[in-house]
């Protein structure tokens, strides 16, 4: 069995393109609870601004989306519904930029801060300034979605911060034109282009240029400043995290204690209950997490009793397991589990 690259399954993504995906299922009349039945996470996740998810989590629910939306064109749908700000401190940044080309600039160099699932460029050619979107890990089932939303999300920006004029020059994509290829050219008001060699948003370089009227130097040095501190606080408390939960991972079972752990990273109990400290992170609150989200996932196969999913997750009692799972989820693991057989059926 080929393995699974890491970087697919750490949560390490914004849930910000999830926020907007379920808006748009929302203003569908559809219901987005039925994104999340044994991914590990809830509705009520979302509300964190710290929350990430995998590209695997991230992709099992857009793929569910799109079953849910039918012939609807999601990605679009999901894109032009996002604003500046929508990518949280990053939009604000963009905001406070001096001119439109700063904003993209700084943008396309905070991608990852921005929730996206692919992998942005910007380069300029004898046409213009061309943005293009390349996969981070290639998957057919979500490739054209996130395509869509990307480049939606691009003409939205852009007639925040041009004016309802902006267009782009071209829009090309790196797939056949779907069945609803006549939304793209609503969208986008420009020429449109399926089976070309890469997807490329193509602007008019003189857009760029353009000062933004909401350009403010010194809340832009704010921003930018406190995000590279945050950057680099979260890098230093994702290294200890994760080794910590991956220790966890393998102890689930049993009786895992934070002394049991600092041996195994090779640390002293006292230098770990330091580290974590300093980055705002408990031990309890790491073993919790991953109980809870094993649980979720656990609770979605129907062969499995409440008692052996309690044993899975390092309960020996049941009970104390039924009380922990309500201090997490606010209810019962039953309730739970009769909700997702109602939504997501086997």
């Amino acid at each position: 069995m080929k393995p699974v690259d890491a970087r697919y399954v750490t949560a390490n993504i914004p849930a910000l393109l999830i926020r907007s995906l379920i808006a748009a299922l929302t203003d569908f009349g559809l219901d987005p609870s039925r994104l999340f039945v044994g991914l590990g996470l809830s509705l009520h996740d979302l509300d964190d601004p710290t929350c990430r998810v995998s590209f695997r989590q991230g992709r099992e629910m857009i793929v569910r989306a799109m079953q849910m939306a039918g012939d609807r064109a999601l990605g679009l749908e999901t894109g032009i519904r996002e604003k500046v700000t929508s990518v949280g401190l990053v939009g604000y940044a963009m905001l406070t930029a001096p001119t439109v080309g700063d904003a993209v600039r700084l943008g396309i160099e905070l991608q990852k801060d921005t929730g996206s699932m692919l992998e942005f460029d910007m380069r300029a050619s004898d046409e213009g300034l061309v943005v293009t979107a390349a996969s981070r890990f290639h998957d057919p089932d979500i490739y054209a979605f996130l395509v869509e939303e990307a480049f939606a999300s691009f003409m939205r920006i852009g007639i925040e911060l041009i004016g309802p004029e902006f267009r782009p020059i071209r829009v090309d994509l790196a797939y056949p034109a779907p069945k609803h290829a006549d939304v793209y050219r609503r969208v986008f008001g420009c020429e449109v282009r399926f089976g070309q060699v890469e997807n490329a948003f193509l602007s008019d370089p003189a857009d760029y240029t353009r000062p933004l009227a909401t350009a403010d130097a010194f809340s832009h040095r704010q921003l930018t400043e406190f995000m590279a501190y945050n950057r680099a606080r979260t890098r230093e408390a994702t290294e200890i995290t994760e080794s910590v939960e991956r220790v966890l991972r393998q102890t689930l079972q049993d009786s895992a204690t934070i002394g049991k752990v600092a041996r195994a990273l090779g640390m002293s109990e006292r230098t770990l209950r330091r580290r974590l400290a300093e980055n705002n992170v408990s031990f309890q609150s790491l073993i919790d997490g991953l109980r809870k989200n094993r649980a979720l996932e656990l609770l979605a196969n129907p062969h499995m009793s409440i008692e052996q999913i309690a044993h899975a997750v390092g309960f020996t009692d049941p009970h104390n397991f039924r009380r922990a799972f309500r201090r997490w989820t606010g209810t019962t693991p039953g309730a739970m589990r009769s909700d997702l057989s109602a939504i997501w059926p086997e």
